[in-house]
């Protein structure tokens, strides 16, 4: 098994939206930027709780089709440092090697909360 090189993004809530990708999927309108940021924090909460509840029993698929939709669902608003995040978390979930999952459910969290301040910040 090959040794990721990933580092999880610091607890700072620091979050790379690509603006040029968000603009794209919400045609412009500064209201549905607004509200496909939200959806997503829905979807982190989601997938989240369910992450923490699979993980602590070895449930490696959970936490893979969890990381999976995290994943999806940052790319299509243009969230990258949330994707790296859950595609990182995915691939150990297929690996069955989850002994980094509590450094990255930190930084999922932290993604959540960035992503929550941004939206509270940028779309009041």
């Amino acid at each position: 098994m090959s040794e990721s090189n990933f580092s999880p993004i610091n607890s700072t809530n620091d979050i790379e939206i690509d603006l040029d990708r968000l603009e794209e999927v919400s045609l412009g309108e500064v209201e549905l930027k607004g509200e496909l940021l939200a959806a997503l924090l829905k979807v982190i909460c989601l997938n989240l709780e369910a992450i923490k509840q699979a993980e602590a029993v070895n449930d490696y698929s959970t936490v893979a089709g969890c990381a999976h939709q995290l994943k999806g669902a940052a790319a299509n608003v243009g969230v990258s440092s949330l994707q790296a995040i859950a595609t990182e978390l995915e691939r150990q979930a297929k690996a069955e090697n989850l002994s980094n999952a509590a450094d990255l459910l930190i930084a999922l969290e932290s993604q959540r909360l960035g992503v929550k301040s941004y939206l509270s910040h940028k779309f009041p």
